[in-house]
């Protein structure tokens, strides 16, 4: 039976899976993770790589972040690039890819600077934290323009004592200045949202559409807003299916069965919508259209993530880097996590991106 194929009534995406205290847990390096290629998935003309250079940098040590999930990227105006990363593992990791009660923040964020990545100092909690009490923050996607930064967050709040008890709380714009990552302002959008707008950031024609999952029972339904320009502190119109409105109620589902995060972009004149199967499959899909809101098919399967078939382990909320992609060729992340937490101790290679390379994908 493959991931794809599971009971879809046993429903994981949505939940904390770091209740636990990391210093209770005793590792067990007795397992033997090694990422086995499995059999193809996809058909010619896509062919893929593994992104070996990507997939060693994020092979870390210690000296800040060791491993995370979310993977977003932002290409920022001197060359640099940003990695957002929510629950993230910091200290150190032993030669054998074990580790022990290493430092836990709710998100990070890392710089990347040629083969050099910085891990930027913020809270013990966590890089940024809500001014909320008890609530933290999970990151989106974002973009950067001039001297400026912004970032989308969700606020989270806990529900109950439960490993899932948890729900969005808000929906904030992070500003900061440039070069130096000072915070400026943080401006909420949305209180309690039901659509995590900032999942995807994408600037086309003017606007900035804000793209974003809203949770229905185990479906996934995506929604499209917009702001003109860049400022996403400006107004928000949300995407009807026919036209725009400043009511985010009259928002329209425009498709359905994306993951949590995934990644809308363009490529000469069209757009493409890469997203991974939307309760942890391994298959990671792309569809195509000529506008940014409706259209999208042409469904192709563009990989199939080989640590799904193992023990454990399954994977979540592929994303397309496409400041990264040339010749044709477009860099894919993909996370990855178990169900049983002891895992991420056992080896730091359970909970951390994987990347591979894409061809053949337009």
């Amino acid at each position: 039976m493959t991931p794809a194929c599971k009971d879809e009534t046993d429903d994981f995406t949505s939940g904390n899976f770091y209740p636990i205290d990391p210093n209770t847990v005793t590792p067990d390096t007795t397992k033997d993770t090694t990422v086995i290629v499995v059999p193809s998935c996809w058909e010619a003309p896509i062919s893929v790589s593994l992104a070996t250079d990507f997939n060693q940098l994020f092979t870390r040590y210690g000296g800040g972040w060791t491993g995370g999930d979310a993977t977003y990227s932002i290409p920022l105006p001197d060359g640099r690039i940003l990695w957002l990363f929510g629950d993230s593992f910091m200290g150190s990791v032993k030669p054998d890819r074990s580790r022990t009660g290493s430092p836990f923040k709710r998100n990070a964020f890392v710089v990347q600077d040629g083969n050099n990545l910085t891990t930027l100092t913020g809270g013990s909690n966590a890089y940024l934290v809500p001014t909320d009490a008890s609530w933290w923050y999970w990151p989106g996607h974002g973009l950067a323009y001039g001297d400026t930064l912004q970032v989308l967050m969700f606020g989270f709040k806990s529900t109950g004592g439960g490993a899932w008890d948890f729900a969005y709380a808000s929906l904030d714009v992070a500003t900061f200045h440039l070069p130096d990552f000072t915070l400026i302002s943080l401006e909420r959008k949305v209180t309690d949202p039901a659509t995590n707008y900032g999942a995807c950031v994408l600037e086309d024609g003017g606007y900035t559409y804000l793209y974003g999952t809203e949770k229905v029972g185990l479906s996934k339904f995506m929604h499209v807003a917009r702001v003109q320009g860049h400022d996403l502190n400006g107004v928000w119109e949300y995407f009807n299916g026919i036209n725009w409105t400043t009511d985010p109620v009259k928002s329209a589902r425009v498709f359905a069965n994306v993951s949590d995060q995934f990644s809308v972009f363009k490529q000469n004149s069209k757009f493409y919508l890469l997203t991974q199967h939307h309760i942890f499959g391994s298959e990671i899909y792309i569809y195509d259209s000529d506008q940014p809101t409706l259209g999208f098919a042409h469904k192709r399967t563009v990989y199939c993530t080989p640590q799904s078939n193992q023990g454990n382990l399954f994977t979540y909320n592929a994303f397309a880097h496409t400041e990264f992609s040339s010749n044709g060729e477009l860099l894919v992340s993909y996370n990855v996590n178990s169900f049983v937490f002891a895992d991420v101790f056992s080896n730091a290679d359970n909970y951390r991106p994987f990347f591979v390379r894409v061809k053949g994908w337009e």
